[in-house]
């Protein structure tokens, strides 16, 4: 079952296209890392998944909701937490979710303040929380209308390792709660740790959609991290490119990195080196990570 179904989005802001014919499907169930470079269109389609926005075209279901003639963002009946949620600094935890909830105090604001950890904290003044703990309320108020779908936009972002600790294990437990989750994120450590499929969108379109366990299979293959003592020449970087075994070649600003069919091409790739007199600082061996494949895509090699 898709919980969310986008085909052909375009969305533009005066002459400047943010989205460009974004495809994005995600299945119920399952938590979706939805990633990008900062001005990629991440935050564009999550206001529109929220019902907050609406595309030029294209066509948009969320939770069985076509967005496109919603009369009201509520109707999607989903849970959404911005990137930087916004509370009255002068309630408490308890009265937030009691005020957002529009009923009394009930017995569910109790548990959503023990289940996000905050049920010592519930009588204190909100503007006086750090920013993990307001992501945590953002999340319990997120669930105040125990949604099955829920959008989380940069939901780790600025916190500390402990904040960012708490804030995706609260996420591993909205799935074992049956909720369907997409995250928003530019921290791809994060991705790794909890979810189950990746979508990286670049320039407004969806570069690659794939279940993470296939994306660390395909990225199995070994690379070589090289860090020469001065810059190498585009020409002999274009060379080293078609070298028996080599997948192919990312440059960053003082150094690049080989991704290799096998170990086995470090000998030619070392041997190609000195032949041409290209002096190295450092010559490293490691497995792939998400970040690798991630700026292969943007770099577009």
């Amino acid at each position: 079952m898709q919980m969310i179904s986008v085909k052909g989005l375009v969305k533009d802001f005066g002459s400047f296209r943010a989205l460009n014919g974004l495809d994005m499907q995600v299945k119920a169930g399952e938590i979706y890392g939805f990633i990008g470079q900062n001005g990629a269109g991440k935050t564009t389609t999550m206001n529109i998944l929220a019902g907050l926005s609406r595309p030029a075209q294209g066509e948009c279901n969320v939770n069985g909701r076509d967005v496109t003639k919603l009369t009201h963002p509520g109707d999607l009946n989903i849970g959404y937490l911005p990137e930087d949620p916004k509370f009255y600094p002068w309630m408490t935890a308890q009265e937030t979710l009691v005020y957002l909830s529009g009923v009394r105090k009930t017995g569910h604001i109790g548990d959503i303040l023990r289940w996000t950890g905050l049920m010592e904290a519930q009588d204190r003044r909100v503007g006086g929380f750090s920013r993990g703990m307001k992501q945590r309320l953002g999340i319990g108020a997120a669930l105040i209308r125990n949604p099955q779908l829920l959008i989380l936009d940069e939901p780790s972002s600025a916190l500390d390792p402990e904040g960012r600790s708490e804030v995706l294990h609260l996420i591993k437990e909205l799935k074992n709660m049956g909720k369907t989750i997409v995250v928003s994120t530019h921290i791809l450590d994060d991705v790794e740790r909890v979810c189950d499929t990746v979508g990286m969108i670049n320039a407004g379109k969806m570069m690659f959609e794939k279940p993470l366990a296939q994306l660390q299979k395909e990225s199995a293959q070994p690379l070589f991290d090289i860090t020469p003592v001065s810059s190498v020449r585009p020409e002999i970087l274009d060379e080293m490119k078609m070298l028996p075994g080599v997948v192919s070649l990312t440059k960053t600003a003082k150094a690049f990195t080989i991704k290799a069919v096998d170990k086995e091409v470090s000998v030619s790739v070392m041997g190609f080196l000195a032949e041409h007199g290209i002096v190295i600082e450092s010559f490293s061996l490691r497995k792939a990570r998400l970040e690798d494949l991630f700026l292969q895509e943007v770099n577009g090699k």
